[in-house]
């Protein structure tokens, strides 16, 4: 063996060594408190070596609402309680926009997707980015020799 092999050997076991960053994939065992595991062998990643990202947090607005008047005498249907023509004055309801009340001029439903799977709607608010659940799949950046995460996404 020439020494050029040996030496080169040897930064190839250095840098192994220094654990450098690279890509890890992990499953979420638990969110409260968060820990990730990427290998059966060793125990799971907990939130303190974790950091996350953007696009693993939750994120949501509330429900829009929408208001509209009624005149008296007018009404054809039933809304919120009221039927017939028999209002006296002009009438104010207020109705959720995924409630179903609203006609295709007013609204139509809104909805969020994610990787074509339609996300619930959930106490009132829309979610536009769901936080980690457990069985989600992560992608994980390695950094710090190895002793920190981060978590970049959620992969399918």
């Amino acid at each position: 063996m020439q020494l050029s092999e040996v030496l080169h050997g040897m930064m190839q076991e250095n840098q192994a060594a220094t654990q450098p960053t690279e890509l890890r994939i992990g499953t979420v065992v638990s969110v409260a408190p968060l820990s990730i595991s990427i290998n059966t062998a060793m125990q799971p990643l907990q939130a303190s070596v974790l950091y996350l990202t953007e696009g693993v947090i939750e994120k949501k607005i509330p429900l829009l609402q929408h208001k509209h008047k009624i005149p008296a005498g007018t009404l054809e249907h039933d809304h919120e309680g009221a039927v017939g023509k028999d209002l006296k004055e002009e009438y104010e309801t207020d109705k959720s926009l995924l409630s179903g009340g609203a006609t295709a001029t007013q609204t139509q439903d809104i909805f969020c997707y994610e990787n074509g799977v339609q996300l619930p709607v959930q106490g009132g608010f829309i979610i536009l980015n769901r936080g980690l659940a457990v069985g989600d799949k992560v992608l994980l950046l390695r950094v710090q020799h190895g002793e920190k995460f981060i978590v970049l996404s959620r992969i399918f």
